[in-house]
């Protein structure tokens, strides 16, 4: 299933980030698999990549996100490689958020982490990123 996260201006940008999660594995000792393809859009374009997180990777996420009142800035990101994340508050309203999306480019290109990345940012409210994040375990 696809789960989407749109700009808050979505009607005028076109621009989303989405998931669709294709396995979950088997669970061992409380892990298990998630593999998931991601893809950016924006307009006619899409760029999409697969990856493998654990379930403890969303739950770390999930956590991170919990932390983000009263920051106007950060970062959140996962032991599995390949995806981070930013974040900045909205100046002008609280409920709002600047969210970046990172692929890492060395990874798809070389299953190797860089500092290298391939981004897209959104407005959206911390809500909106925190379902969309937990949708990673809806399946």
């Amino acid at each position: 299933m696809e789960y989407t996260l749109k700009d808050e201006s979505f009607d005028f940008s076109e621009t989303e980030v989405t998931h669709e999660v294709f396995k979950i594995g088997e669970p061992e000792d409380g892990l298990f698999e998630i593999e998931f393809k991601l893809t950016f859009s924006y307009g006619f374009l899409n760029y999409s990549h697969n990856f493998v997180w654990l379930n403890q990777d969303i739950e770390t996420l999930l956590e991170q996100l919990k932390k983000m009142d009263g920051k106007n800035n950060g970062t959140l990101s996962v032991l599995s490689p390949g995806v981070s994340f930013s974040y900045s508050q909205d100046p002008h309203d609280e409920n709002f958020y600047e969210f970046t999306v990172f692929m890492d480019t060395g990874y798809i290109n070389s299953y190797m982490g860089t500092e290298s990345k391939l981004g897209i940012t959104l407005s959206a409210t911390r809500k909106d990123i925190e379902n969309w994040v937990a949708s990673f375990l809806k399946n």
